[in-house]
């Protein structure tokens, strides 16, 4: 019989992000979430005003009780933005290759 795939082990999955000083903790997104972001992804006329919101919104998912404002977000480098987009969007498809 096959070991049975624990997947319990992806319901604590993060990214974490050293911002300030301080350790904020972005779980890894729920099926439902990941709708929200293909509905941002697919819109042919995004702004960088929907890309802030987003982005805001991804952070304040956070479960280490620290909250984000646009302006937080706006005064990051657009690399940091852009980096932070990308890790936790990402992160489920790193599930893929887990041989857990």
């Amino acid at each position: 019989m096959a070991k049975p795939i624990d997947l319990s082990a992806y319901a604590n999955r993060s990214v974490d992000f050293l911002i300030d000083g301080k350790m904020v903790k972005c779980p890894e997104l729920s099926y439902k979430d990941l709708r929200r972001i293909n509905e941002y992804e697919k819109k042919k006329d995004s702004t960088h005003e929907d890309e802030l919101e987003i982005v805001t919104w991804l952070l304040n998912r956070n479960t280490s009780g620290k909250k984000f404002g646009k302006n937080d977000v706006e005064a990051m480098p657009a690399g940091a933005v852009a980096r932070i987009y990308q890790e936790i969007i990402m992160l489920h498809h790193k599930a893929l290759t887990d041989p857990n």
